[in-house]
């Protein structure tokens, strides 16, 4: 008895180290549509994107990442990036104040001046 539970526990334990081990990496990227905006002169619109260059050299792309592990047996990964809209839309939604779709040259000049999130 004791050798057909030793014999079964070699076995075992030899399955587990052979077995192979599943792994699945994904990333997505997501982007959403870009906002409709309209500026109220050409010094608005250069204002907006000038701060928005600015802006989009410090912050980074929102990333989320998901990692699900059983040891030995299953490895999967996933990471979600957003695209350049997102930031964008962040943006308009921070510039137009007044939410008409219209961005002033006040608003831009306000927008420039603050301190980016």
């Amino acid at each position: 008895m004791r050798a057909t539970t030793v014999k079964w526990l070699v076995s075992a334990g030899g399955a587990l180290l052979v077995a192979g081990c599943i792994t699945h990496e994904e990333t997505v990227y997501r982007d959403v549509e870009r906002a409709k905006v309209e500026f109220e002169n050409d010094t608005a619109a250069r204002i907006f994107y000038e701060s928005l260059n600015k802006a989009g050299s410090r912050q980074g792309r929102t990333e989320s990442k998901t990692e699900v592990e059983l040891p030995i047996i299953f490895s999967d990964k996933r990471k979600v990036v957003s695209g350049p809209n997102a930031a964008f839309n962040r943006a308009v939604e921070q510039c137009d104040t007044n939410r008409d779709g219209m961005i002033t040259e006040q608003e831009a000049r306000i927008f420039a001046a603050s301190p980016q999130k």
